[in-house]
Parts: structure tokens; C-alpha cells; sequence
């Protein structure tokens, strides 16, 4: 896949993250995500969910829901 089909693809499940993000701003996202060597070897679709679990934190067991 070249670079342009996974920008496009990262995009693309960006915005079913974040629909009312202009698509020039999703686009810039999925550029910095590809110039990340960590995510360069991932699908673009699986490292937009990778790099949003970042933001996340995992839940601990003394939370309460």
C-alpha cells in the first residue's frame, strides 16, 4: 500500500471517530501518524485505534462505574 492509501484510510477511521473534524485536519493526523516509524509497519486502521487507546486510560479495580 502506498503512503497516499493509507493516509486515506487512517482518515477515514478517523472520522468514524471524530465526524465533525474537518477532513485537512484528519488528514494532518493521519500524515503524523505515518511519519511515526511505530506506526508505519500497522494497517492505518488499526493504528488509529492503537494511538486513540493511548488517551485512555485503562480502567483500575477501584474505580467505580
Amino acid at each position: 500500500m502506498d503512503n497516499m492509501e493509507w493516509i486515506a484510510r487512517c482518515s477515514a477511521r478517523l472520522h468514524a471517530q471524530w465526524p465533525r473534524l474537518a477532513r485537512e485536519q484528519r488528514d494532518e493526523v493521519a500524515r503524523d501518524l505515518l511519519s511515526e516509524r511505530r506506526w508505519q509497519h500497522c494497517e492505518p486502521e488499526a493504528a488509529v485505534v492503537e494511538w486513540l487507546r493511548q488517551g485512555i486510560p485503562a480502567p483500575t479495580g477501584g474505580e467505580v462505574s
